[in-house]
């Protein structure tokens, strides 16, 4: 269960553009160092907004918190495979 003091951070890392990372391994079922999908954005309700690319916005996607496995190091882990992404792009 997440406290406020969890959604705090989770505001602070949106505001300061941190970067949202799937660290799901399919095969094995692991959580492990996984590769970078975006920023995240802003915080919309109960979802984080991450966006993809800098300058051009090339995916957007709409994650709910309950999916952030950690965060630290202005970096916001997600625990997600990368085919359920797919899912939560708008």
């Amino acid at each position: 269960m997440r406290d406020s003091r969890d959604d705090l951070l989770v505001e602070y890392y949106a505001s300061h553009g941190a970067s949202a990372i799937i660290n799901y391994n399919e095969i094995s079922k692991n959580i492990t160092q996984g590769r970078d999908i975006g920023r995240v954005f802003a915080e919309y309700r109960d979802k984080l907004v991450v966006m993809d690319g800098q300058n051009k916005k090339e995916r957007v996607y709409l994650i709910p918190k309950t999916k952030v496995h950690r965060y630290g190091d202005n970096q916001v882990y997600l625990n997600m495979s990368e085919n359920s992404l797919k899912e939560f792009e708008i």
